[in-house]
């Protein structure tokens, strides 16, 4: 087995996207990747691995930084094996995201191999949606989104960050960031009481029938209206008006409230993630 390192993603797109689509809603993080990539070409440099056994491509391994590796798209091999392959193309990760048993196993066979420690940062379900279930009992509308809404949307985002622990978007406001997000894709949605907007989604613009709902946020004053579970369906329905067959979205299992909501307005368990951090020593 031989590793073969990609410089662009043209070039993996064109070796590796068989494997993510074979399944793009286990695949979703990479589908959307390969659906922005000039969005990565001004950024740090991605690392672009496909595996190769004689003439057979065997699978794939993505990381864009700050991002964790993800590893979803390996062959079922000897983990070990896997690693001795990978680590010479990319010795230092800093995390590995994948299925859970399979990203645990890796992550094994790494720290065996480099002395790292393994720390688990979250755990997460992919869940799609099957049957919305509207909640009649929220009150409020959709409401279109436009530019001016960047200041304070860039606010929230922050203050969703700083709750989820999401280091892609960062604790500290950015409109820039927030543009960049916006020109790589990804859709806003808001839902308002009256003329106050009081939640947030977004949603990617489909790829191949898919689209992924994320960022979704209720600022704490406006909690417990249902505001979360309108604005996550209002962009789900925005995700199928613009072309998207299948609607996915992550949520953090140290998050009981909102797996109940997803559950209970129609997202069905695809599968678990971990996310773990490898701390070298």
């Amino acid at each position: 087995m031989h590793v073969e390192r990609h410089d662009s993603l043209a070039s993996f797109r064109k070796t590796a996207e068989r494997f993510y689509l074979a399944d793009p809603v286990r695949q979703t993080i990479p589908v959307t990747v390969l659906a922005a990539a000039g969005n990565y070409e001004a950024g740090p440099a991605p690392v672009l691995l496909t595996l190769h056994e004689n003439r057979t491509v065997l699978g794939a391994y993505l990381r864009t930084p700050p991002f964790p590796a993800h590893i979803g798209a390996l062959p079922d091999r000897d983990a070990a094996e896997l690693v001795n392959a990978l680590c010479e193309h990319d010795p230092d990760p800093g995390a590995l995201l994948g299925p859970t048993e399979q990203v645990n196993r890796l992550a094994a066979a790494w720290c065996g191999r480099t002395g790292a420690r393994g720390e688990l940062r979250m755990r997460q379900r992919l869940y799609e949606l099957h049957t919305p279930e509207f909640p009649a009992e929220v009150v409020g509308e959709e409401r279109d989104f436009v530019r001016s809404d960047i200041p304070w949307l860039a606010d929230w985002r922050a203050e969703y960050a700083r709750e989820a622990v999401d280091i892609g978007v960062g604790t500290e406001p950015s409109e820039e960031k927030l543009r960049s997000f916006l020109d790589s894709g990804r859709v806003p949605v808001l839902w308002s009481d009256g003329v106050r907007p009081v939640a947030m989604a977004f949603h990617s613009t489909p790829k191949y029938g898919m689209s992924r709902i994320g960022n979704v946020y209720t600022p704490a004053r406006f909690r417990r209206n249902g505001y979360g579970a309108a604005v996550t369906l209002a962009a789900a329905r925005r995700a199928v008006e613009a072309g998207a067959e299948r609607i996915v979205l992550f949520a953090d299992l140290a998050n009981p409230t909102s797996n109940s909501v997803y559950r209970r307005i129609g997202f069905r368990p695809v599968h678990d993630t971990d996310e773990i951090v490898l701390h070298r020593m």
